[in-house]
């Protein structure tokens, strides 16, 4: 009886659109979920399928075993039904005559999916019952970045996300802030956008001594700041290397910008932007690194300088925190509700500014020990444990609602 009056249990899908860690911050995201999500699973009275591609299919395979959890795959769509799911976004009057489903929701529909999550990427609107995640909602604050407006991005991506997050039965943000942006920008009702902060990653939290040197490892042989992040335009690798050459020009101080993260088309612009700047011999492209590798670079380098343009939502300086590494960052919309004081906050537009914060770092060991310990109490604050809950909590709120249909 205490059961029903809770709710009956429901058959849960969840969507992973990729798990490759070369994608960045959202597979962090998805691989921590994917962690913490085998062990609790198991306890929860829903039943789980996961959707992937393929290939994702072996590594969630490999992550999660619960008696409960099935993973299927979901096949490419073809390049027609990708025309075709365009159209549907664009057009009313198309979306009213075409009422195909799409693949994501053909598969979940197979295997009796009630309620679709969206947890790591959306690409297709179905019409059930789903939850988005939403990171950022970046295309309409700053619409001029190339990687969210040119060959048609930007159109493509508010015309399916007006729809898809209208259509959600609950959205996911991370801040009160993306709360609001969501509210603001789509005109969701306020009980259907739900804040869960983001954990601080586990391999982070749990990481084991280093055992990586970076000066041999690396050839790093100088102080460092430290910034892992993709080849986007919007990560400002721009304003920080004329930070390290303010530093260099108005306070004599020459130190390492180290640079890691995978190239998303804007690497080579960077590469020269640094040499015309005559600042090669101070910065070092690393490529992509392991996870052992990111615990040490964050370990042993002065501070993470982590200038991006967008948020609110951001994974690295809670890696940071946790590794006992001081944080530079970005005064983006949301960064102080993420961050709180355990963070220097700095105008990214503003290279002095930014060469300023580092230069003060340097010099105040005891803004230094203040940072690392207030971040170290930062990372505790959530974990993914949390996270979780809180999603099991909206599928039980579902799940009492859901019980009054076949």
């Amino acid at each position: 009886m205490e059961s029903d009056l809770r709710g009956a249990s429901v058959q849960i899908g969840i969507y992973f659109d990729d798990v490759h860690p070369e994608t960045g911050g959202v597979s962090t995201y998805t691989a921590e979920l994917l962690e913490v999500f085998s062990e609790m699973a198991a306890a929860s009275e829903h039943s789980y399928i996961m959707l992937c591609s393929p290939i994702a299919a072996n590594v969630i395979r490999q992550k999660v075993g619960a008696p409960n959890v099935t993973v299927v795959t979901v096949p490419p769509p073809s390049r027609l039904a990708r025309l075709l799911r365009r159209l549907k976004y664009f057009s009313p009057l198309f979306r009213m005559v075409w009422r195909r489903p799409g693949v994501i929701e053909r598969v979940a529909r197979r295997h009796n999916v009630q309620l679709l999550w969206f947890a790591g990427g959306a690409c297709e609107c179905p019409d059930m019952p789903y939850v988005a995640t939403v990171f950022d909602l970046q295309h309409r604050f700053q619409p001029f970045f190339p990687e969210v407006s040119a060959a048609g991005l930007w159109d493509a991506r508010e015309q399916f996300l007006s729809y898809f997050l209208r259509r959600a039965a609950y959205c996911v943000t991370g801040t009160e802030t993306g709360k609001r942006e969501i509210q603001y920008l789509y005109q969701l009702a306020e009980p259907r956008v739900q804040v869960l902060p983001l954990p601080t990653p586990t391999f982070a939290m749990d990481a084991a001594p280093s055992t990586i040197d970076v000066r041999t490892h690396f050839g790093i042989d100088k102080k460092y700041i430290f910034y892992p992040a993709q080849f986007w335009p919007h990560k400002n690798h721009v304003n920080l290397i004329l930070a390290l050459k303010w530093l260099k020009e108005q306070r004599g101080l020459e130190i390492l910008l180290v640079f890691c993260g995978s190239d998303k088309g804007n690497l080579s612009f960077i590469k020269r932007f640094v040499e015309q700047q005559g600042m090669a011999d101070q910065v070092r492209f690393l490529g992509f690194v392991s996870k052992e590798e990111l615990v040490a670079l964050y370990r042993q380098a002065m501070a993470l300088t982590f200038v991006t343009y967008f948020g609110p939502d951001n994974i690295p300086p809670l890696e940071a925190f946790a590794l006992g590494c001081p944080v530079i960052a970005s005064a983006v919309e949301g960064a102080r509700e993420q961050y709180g004081d355990a963070v220097v906050h700095v105008d990214p537009s503003d290279p002095e500014a930014i060469g300023q914060a580092i230069w003060n770092l340097r010099s105040d060991k005891r803004l230094r020990e203040k940072l690392v310990a207030a971040g170290f109490e930062r990372a505790k604050r959530w974990t993914w444990t949390d996270y979780l809950k809180g999603m099991f909590k909206l599928f039980d709120e579902f799940s009492a609602a859901r019980r009054n249909w076949l």
